[in-house]
């Protein structure tokens, strides 16, 4: 589909993708009839249903609306003197929702970069956050089923850890779409006189940006968001081949795997310079999730549930993870006043939630005396 949409000049279009609603993109009589997104120019998630009865097309078949769109504009022919008025007539279509477009420019793959949750790789559906959710569970179902399916008679384990890093490139993926609708900003490039119904910028939604971080905290940092993984973790074991073990070990790498995927694909955008300067700046034109609420928000979802327990592996290293950024902060030039003042106060309320923990075994107590040492360090500095 990339070798034709390149072959007739097309850009790379990563809105496409947002063009049907999670319930439009397992009907087949739509998606026959137009595809599954609005250019074959996008990278999608596979579509993939949760619930197998109602599974669709899992990529698409067809050059979607923007693409005949664009080869209309490139190559229809016109009479003289009429292809200025022709083609000012084409462009005017560009607000139909089947149009949809943002490119390379446009998208939000790394952290920090662009504004548009809706431009990005790998993500599916006009609700991406439901589309994440949907891909979470079909996930964390898959995972234990793999030890069954790939433990074969002459042969080694080495599909199965294939399989299981695939599973995990899918987690990321979605976390990663998921956590920029978190101070994004929606963007529409309409000129005025086609009389859009939105404004070229609107901040995303508080229920939206609300419905992600909830989406976050159950999938990505919840102290049970990997279980499903434990059973896996023994039989991740590479094929030997002479002499290429890792000199540091053959085992897996689960605690940074899990890791990557919490702090490079959430905690890195979401506490972005850029993004917690967007977040305050877009409060002047409608967005209602200050970057303090969204401080708080995180805060909960990674301190909360575990507070009166002790805290699992995975825990440890993402609470560590978020401490030290807090406190990177403090001093860090690149971060705005609002930004930084947030950090304190959320380290502030981290430090009191510490006083009243329960620790009962002795990493805990290692793991929050840690902790309460790099907060003392930062509050001390910032007096």
């Amino acid at each position: 589909m990339h070798e034709m949409g390149h072959t007739l000049g097309l850009n790379h279009n990563m809105k496409a993708s947002q063009m049907l609603s999670p319930a439009e993109i397992n009907n087949t009589a739509i998606t026959h009839k137009i595809g599954t997104m609005a250019s074959v120019m996008d990278y999608p998630a596979v579509n993939i249903a949760l619930d197998k009865s109602k599974q669709g097309d899992y990529y698409t078949t067809k050059a979607g609306p923007y693409d005949l769109w664009a080869i209309e504009y490139g190559y229809t022919e016109f009479a003289p003197g009429q292809e200025e008025e022709g083609l000012k007539k084409i462009l005017s279509r560009s607000t139909d929702p089947q149009l949809i477009f943002g490119n390379d420019g446009d998208d939000m793959r790394s952290p920090g970069k662009a504004i548009d949750p809706r431009v990005n790789i790998m993500d599916h559906t006009s609700d991406a956050i439901a589309y994440a959710e949907d891909r979470f569970k079909i996930v964390n179902n898959t995972i234990p089923k793999l030890i069954g399916k790939y433990s074969k008679p002459g042969q080694s384990y080495a599909e199965l850890r294939a399989r299981y890093n695939n599973l995990t490139t899918q987690r990321m993926n979605m976390i990663s779409a998921v956590s920029r609708y978190i101070g994004g900003v929606y963007v529409d490039r309409s000129f005025p006189e086609q009389k859009s119904a939105t404004k070229p910028f609107t901040p995303v939604p508080l229920a939206t940006q609300k419905k992600a971080m909830e989406v976050l905290n159950k999938y990505a940092f919840a102290p049970n968001a990997f279980d499903a993984d434990a059973q896996v973790y023994p039989y991740l074991q590479m094929q030997r081949r002479g002499f290429n073990q890792p000199q540091a070990g053959e085992d897996f790498r689960a605690t940074a795997n899990v890791l990557q995927m919490q702090a490079s694909g959430a905690l890195s955008h979401i506490l972005h310079p850029n993004t917690l300067q967007r977040i305050t700046n877009s409060r002047l034109y409608g967005n209602e999730y200050s970057v303090a609420d969204v401080m708080n928000d995180l805060q909960k979802g990674i301190f909360n549930a575990d507070i009166a327990t002790n805290v699992n592996v995975y825990r440890q290293y993402l609470q560590s993870i978020f401490v030290r950024g807090l406190a990177g902060m403090v001093e860090d030039k690149s971060f705005d006043d609002v930004s930084k003042a947030a950090a304190l106060n959320t380290l502030r309320k981290i430090k009191s939630q510490l006083a009243t923990a329960v620790s009962t075994n002795e990493e805990t107590k290692a793991h929050r005396a840690a902790m309460l040492f790099t907060i003392n360090k930062a509050l001390d500095t910032s007096k």
